[in-house]
């Protein structure tokens, strides 16, 4: 499972099966994320404090968004919750706005978040504001272990319903995960900014 023990995380899987689900699915792409860092032969530019990355579109599943609810209210202490909320409502088309969870330059919801998040690993320099490096250096883009993708999808599916083998893998081939992904700021998020305000 993903290394949340210090966000106590763990306490609500029995509870919410589809947070057990997602947790398992994040281990997963970590796991493949981390052989495919190890393989290659340069280090990462990503580091704590660079957020270039949140300042793009971040495409997310409706159980990812579930999960972002979840941790958001449930572990996001008084002054990063409003900030989160009151980010939140700021209007989704605004150009370069940044993802309504960072805060202070952080991921607020590092546990949980999203695994476009977790596979955008980029080599060499560290991204510049509004630098979008899969168009200008492509080749310092960590390529997407695939294999460890479907695998985390497939655990995620019968939570959207599919059940046994042959459904499993017609959903994959479908890319039922990808095609219930939205961006993130296009979500209503008015409920949880709310919730969050009163924190």
């Amino acid at each position: 499972m993903v290394n949340v023990s210090s966000y106590l995380v763990r306490e609500g899987c029995s509870q919410m099966p589809w947070l057990g689900a997602l947790l398992e699915a994040y281990a997963i792409l970590d796991a493949g994320i981390a052989r495919a860092v190890a393989a290659d032969t340069r280090q990462p530019a990503c580091r704590a404090g660079c957020h270039a990355c949140c300042l793009q579109p971040i495409p997310v599943s409706s159980l990812e968004v579930q999960g972002l609810r979840w941790f958001a209210l449930t572990h996001l202490s008084a002054r990063p919750a409003r900030l989160v909320g009151a980010a939140l409502l700021l209007p989704p088309a605004e150009p370069g706005l940044a993802c309504p969870f960072l805060v202070d330059g952080a991921c607020s919801v590092y546990a949980l978040r999203p695994m476009a998040c977790r596979e955008y690993i980029v080599f060499g320099r560290p991204c510049q504001p509004g630098e979008r490096p899969e168009e200008s250096r492509p080749g310092d883009i960590l390529a997407l272990p695939e294999a460890a993708q479907r695998r985390a999808f497939a655990t995620l599916l019968p939570h959207y319903g599919v059940a046994g083998p042959e459904a499993t893998v017609a959903a994959l081939r479908d890319l039922m995960v990808l095609k219930d992904t939205r961006i993130l700021r296009g979500h209503d998020w008015s409920g949880l900014a709310t919730a969050l305000a009163c924190k």
